[in-house]
């Protein structure tokens, strides 16, 4: 039997009750010491749904505490997460138009460190907007989204998008750039996306992702249902650590421009060896952001009217 909080939420988003939830401990450092920072999250309507997120006490990581089954999340952005969000399944022109210009600034900033032209694999790209700039460097270009309607979009302009979950992507392991902008936070297993991302990359690739929702969430005042985790630049850190990536520049810059506030944005380098030592700097980084930084912000809400 489901639980009263998986039967509420299911209802809530118009989805069968037939999926089923676990009880998470954190997904980064395996740590089963949790601290409860909200007890809730915005839900669909932007009304408050009983979705807990817990802050790790070992590494600092931000997260749901629940889990649903990964055929929850491939039913949930095939059909039902842009009826959610916006009220329609299909993209919008302005939408496209700023993943163009968001893909502009983030080659201007990339420049420096990528070879002329290359292979860039785009996971988790939506409509495929931030390739085109890109593609208009020279470079070969390819990208993944388990959205429907978004990738039929891209695809009638000429992008190569397949048709699928991070989890099952299957690129060749020779990608110069991979870049994963906000759509790590909505994965099912993210250290398994981490792995397959090592696995696709050439033996110097460069690894660009960006984490949106705990930022952005802290200047709304609200964190969302539909984040599995709130990545901080230690989170970051600790995944590309963990994985075989060495980061090489952390920013809470505007990489992609000024029409995504709250973004931290980490670049790490392939070939890293994982190191204990690495990774416990990191663990202590995150651990102090949380005690010092988000536990704070995020517990005022509760003393909030």
């Amino acid at each position: 039997m489901s639980t009263p909080i998986e039967q509420h939420y299911l209802r809530r988003l118009n989805m069968p009750d037939t999926f089923r939830a676990h009880r998470m401990d954190c997904e980064l450092c395996n740590s089963t010491h949790h601290t409860v920072l909200l007890h809730s999250v915005q839900g669909p309507g932007e009304q408050p749904i009983d979705l807990p997120v817990l802050g790790c006490q070992e590494c600092g990581h931000i997260f749901q505490q629940y889990r649903f089954e990964e055929a929850f999340y491939n039913a949930y952005y095939d059909k039902f997460y842009r009826l959610s969000l916006f009220g329609n399944s299909e993209p919008e022109r302005a939408f496209f138009l700023d993943q163009v210009r968001r893909g502009e600034h983030l080659y201007r900033y990339l420049k420096e460190v990528l070879p002329a032209t290359g292979k860039m694999l785009d996971v988790g790209c939506s409509a495929g907007g931030l390739m085109i700039p890109f593609a208009k460097q020279g470079w070969s270009v390819r990208g993944n989204d388990p959205d429907r309607a978004y990738v039929e979009y891209g695809k009638k302009i000429g992008l190569a998008i397949d048709l699928v979950s991070a989890e099952h992507m299957s690129p060749s392991g020779d990608y110069n750039l991979i870049i994963i902008n906000g759509s790590l936070e909505h994965v099912h297993d993210v250290n398994h996306v981490l792995q397959l991302c090592r696995q696709a990359s050439a033996v110097d690739g460069l690894l660009l992702i960006e984490g949106r929702a705990l930022g952005y969430g802290l200047e709304q005042g609200y964190l969302t249902h539909n984040h599995r985790r709130y990545l901080s630049a230690s989170s970051i850190e600790y995944l590309m650590c963990k994985h075989g990536w060495e980061p090489i520049r952390t920013t809470h810059d505007p990489v992609c421009g000024p029409t995504r506030p709250g973004a931290v944005f980490v670049l790490g380098r392939a070939g890293h060896r994982r190191t204990d030592e690495r990774l416990a700097d990191v663990k202590v980084q995150g651990r102090t952001a949380l005690e010092e930084i988000y536990q704070p912000r995020l517990q005022a809400w509760w003393a909030q009217p």
